[in-house]
């Protein structure tokens, strides 16, 4: 049976659903293609889960003078090509970090510095995650594309791609759907630029995954294989990159696994067609299913 991609977009105002859902189509095939020199499997089907809608009442727009879903794609140069046996385990996927991306990260995990600075700001300049962790409401009715597309795909194995607070919300939504009867199996997850490093982040998600007295985070039980979470050194939006000590194993053995990489997005680290186009998701993601 032929897996079904699953991808949940990340905070701001988007563009059109299917617009935005061709886009990230676009930007996964082109990485496909620049490292593993194939394509999906027509087979595959890919579904966004679809929730800036809930808080923008228009999408965005895209300007006349756009002649590509993703003007900056054919700028990209590629990398060399990497092969990997299916039975290695993801590696680092550039040198170390940096000595003051170190000291930044020990800072935020021992004196929770930068999600201290975050708070005060958090309602005025990221008002839908905001609104995600104190509206019951909003954060319901976000969750819900995603819960639909997971249980109406439940009994295909799923690869779930996920960027920014969309990593936030697929974690709660996972914890939720794991205690089902028959859960949706995850056979890989991926977390693209995600905050669930962060300490402000992580001392809302045990009230909101109605776990209020876990003492530390796991994995949600329904991811099957693995847990990749991707980063870019220079992206503030995961200041604390290294999730792997923070979320325990789950009762299938997977924890977040690493992956450090150069988001070629011209001049924004944290862009989703960056990390989508990455070597990323062609080395660990979808290699067994693609022509």
């Amino acid at each position: 049976m032929y897996p079904i991609i699953i991808a949940i977009h990340g905070r701001g105002n988007k563009l059109p659903t299917t617009t935005l859902s061709a886009h990230w189509q676009q930007a996964l095939k082109h990485g496909l293609q620049r490292y593993n020199q194939s394509q999906l499997h027509p087979q595959i089907d890919f579904k966004m889960a679809y929730y800036a809608d809930h808080f923008y009442q228009q999408p965005l727009v895209l300007s006349a003078a756009t002649t590509t879903a993703i003007a900056q794609i054919h700028t990209i140069k590629p990398l060399p090509t990497y092969n990997r046996h299916d039975n290695e385990q993801p590696i680092p996927l550039s040198a170390p970090p940096h000595w003051a991306t170190k000291i930044a990260e020990w800072m935020e995990d021992k004196f929770n510095l930068f999600s201290f600075i975050s708070k005060p700001f958090l309602k005025s300049l990221l008002p839908d995650i905001h609104y995600y962790f104190h509206d019951p409401s909003y954060q319901k009715a976000v969750e819900q594309p995603l819960v639909k597309l997971l249980n109406q795909y439940q009994h295909r194995p799923i690869i779930l791609l996920s960027h920014s607070m969309g990593t936030v919300i697929a974690y709660n939504v996972l914890h939720q759907l794991s205690r089902q009867p028959t859960p949706p199996q995850i056979s890989t997850w991926f977390t693209f630029g995600s905050p669930l490093g962060l300490t402000c982040v992580k001392g809302f998600l045990p009230k909101i995954t109605q776990q209020p007295s876990v003492k530390k985070l796991a994995t949600p039980d329904c991811v099957t294989e693995q847990w990749i979470n991707v980063s870019d050194k220079t992206d503030i939006v995961c200041i604390d990159h290294d999730l792997s000590d923070d979320y325990l194993a789950n009762r299938h053995q997977i924890q977040p696994q690493d992956c450090y990489i150069t988001n070629h997005y011209p001049g924004n680290s944290h862009k989703s067609y960056g990390y989508l186009w990455s070597d990323v998701i062609a080395k660990y993601g979808i290699p067994k299913v693609t022509l």
